[in-house]
């Protein structure tokens, strides 16, 4: 049975069971609060237990791993110590040069095994791209000293690498061989994995009940803050908006519009994941006309937080007049905790994030009771009927949580396209689908006919004229869609446009003609000599045109 510990509460990777020189490297980079992911998961992993992490991009995933790991595990013996399976070759170098910058310290080296790195395969940490998943069983990669295998957004990873081959990699590990899973959705393909190839295995976070028993609390009381929690009253609602390129320019552009209006929002409260980003985002608000200072400072339009979300919260709480203050958390939050310290004032609250981040702004927003709502850009003017109807139709579906898939899908081509040749791709296969639809036939070329076999002949006072009517009435297709019909004594035959024909079995069975319950079915002349009781079977073409 899967083991899920509660999240405690920690202010510092001092706290956490991590050696000094991996602390000083978190700092160096601005890391100095781990997330309520990272505090649950560092302990586990320094012990060296298995672990299913149902948590994605925007909760801390690549430092949760990494810095335990990089204590834990004995480097430097020219061959992988731990393997980072993941869904792209982007993915896998974006992850590499971030980890990198952690090893330092350490004098660890980490590594993709993609285009531009020199000989990754005698890198310490080595992060695969699923594409090249093969390179772990074909002896490019040595696999006999690896001591952890984490799979980075492991649904994703799932869907570039086969089943099969997957299972047969995790087999062939040595057993002590520590198993990290994590993703975001965690689907059911990944958790039978995980199931199967873990022991004793600790699942992170423990669940929603947990979630919010742990509240974010540090002692002090704050009344007007709870009053809006999802336990005690009506939803606050957290505006999005998922940025795409720069995300300076975001906030840019998202402050100069809030302050549009000084009746409504005096002060922006900016909210960054480090004092470094905090800083450059100070400097670049200041090139464009809007100073910035500390929360608190009547004297600037807008206030920086770095990551001090607990003194910014108690300057809103001291302050008259804290409904005119908008909180924007320049990225997600770590976790529910750290968002309702951000956004449960007064004043608007929104947030700017990368769309891989979306699955778990949703699960912070749940467990901190907060109703999200997403802002998207001023849509073109109209052109037309048919492309205001797409534009509508990929509005919803952007909306929705199904997304989270093929969005992985999408990352794992941009390592060969760019994002507006896949776009176009994309449309394009719809175009095409939606085309063949409503393709009619090419001039020239006559659509083939159908021999159908019905069980009402001359004996029953039924001629051509008759059955010509009982077909065009009954099934409504035209009558120049029927071709030749021969009427013998026992039964008949008719002949049909091939796309027409089940319509007019589908329509004439069990109809009367004639006095005569009809059976109709594709014609079968060698059953009929057999005595085989009529036709059965797929469809005959017949030999010959009608006259």
């Amino acid at each position: 049975m899967d083991k899920s510990p509660a999240v405690p509460i920690m202010n510092s990777f001092d706290d956490l069971p991590l050696g000094p020189e991996a602390v000083a490297s978190l700092a160096a980079e601005g890391i100095e609060v781990p997330t309520p992911f990272q505090a649950a998961a560092i302990p586990v992993i320094a012990r060296g237990n298995d672990l299913l992490g149902r948590a994605g991009p925007g909760s801390g995933t690549l430092v949760a791993y990494g810095a335990p790991l990089l204590d834990r595990l004995e480097c430097g013996a020219g061959s992988p110590v731990c393997l980072v399976i993941c869904t792209g070759a982007r993915q896998a170098t974006d992850l590499a040069r971030s980890f990198a910058r952690l090893c330092e310290a350490s004098g660890a080296r980490a590594a993709a095994l993609a285009p531009s790195w020199n000989l990754p395969e005698r890198a310490d940490f080595l992060f695969v791209p699923a594409d090249r998943f093969g390179a772990l069983y074909d002896g490019t990669v040595a696999v006999a000293t690896v001591g952890a295998v984490v799979l980075h957004d492991g649904d994703g990873v799932l869907r570039g690498v086969r089943t099969d081959r997957m299972e047969t990699f995790l087999r062939g590990l040595p057993r002590e061989c520590q198993r990290i899973f994590c993703g975001l959705p965690f689907g059911p393909d990944l958790r039978s994995l995980a199931r199967r190839f873990t022991r004793h295995a600790v699942t992170i976070p423990p669940g929603a009940g947990a979630a919010r028993r742990d509240g974010g609390s540090t002692g002090k009381a704050r009344a007007p803050r709870t009053a809006t929690d999802s336990r005690s009253g009506p939803q606050r609602g957290l505006h999005f908006v998922v940025v795409e390129g720069d995300r300076a320019e975001a906030v840019l552009e998202l402050a100069a519009s809030l302050l549009e209006d000084p009746g409504t929002v005096r002060h922006v409260l900016l909210h960054t994941a480090s004092a470094d980003q905090a800083a450059d985002l100070g400097d670049f608000l200041a090139m464009h006309g809007y100073h910035s200072g500390p929360p608190g400072d009547e004297t600037v339009p807008v206030w920086l937080s770095s990551g001090e979300d607990e003194a910014a919260a108690a300057v809103l709480d001291a302050m008259d007049g804290a409904e005119s203050v908008a909180t924007v958390s320049c990225s997600v939050p770590g976790g529910a905790p750290s968002a309702r310290r951000r956004h449960l004032g007064a004043g608007p609250a929104w947030a700017l994030i990368a769309v891989r981040e979306l699955g778990h702004l949703r699960e912070v927003a749940a467990g901190a009771g907060l109703r999200l709502k997403r802002v998207r850009p001023v849509r073109p003017q109209r052109v037309s009927a048919r492309l205001d109807e797409l534009a509508d139709r990929l509005h919803a579906v952007l909306s929705g949580p199904e997304t989270a898939p093929y969005y992985l899908l999408v990352e794992s081509l941009l390592d060969r396209f760019t994002a507006a040749e896949v776009a176009a791709a994309s449309l394009l296969l719809l175009d095409r689908e939606a085309a063949a639809k409503k393709t009619p036939p090419k001039e020239g070329v006559p659509e083939p006919w159908s021999r159908l076999f019905v069980s009402a002949g001359q004996h029953d006072e039924i001629g051509p004229r008759e059955l010509l009517g009982a077909i065009t009435s009954e099934s409504g297709i035209a009558g120049n869609r029927v071709g030749r019909i021969d009427v013998r004594e026992r039964h008949s035959l008719v002949e049909v446009r091939e796309s027409a024909a089940s319509k007019v079995i589908a329509a004439l069975n069990g109809t009367t003609l004639g006095g005569r319950a009809l059976r109709v079915d594709y014609d079968r002349p060698r059953d009929r000599r057999r005595g085989k009781g009529g036709p059965k079977g797929p469809p005959r073409k017949p030999g010959r045109r009608p006259s």
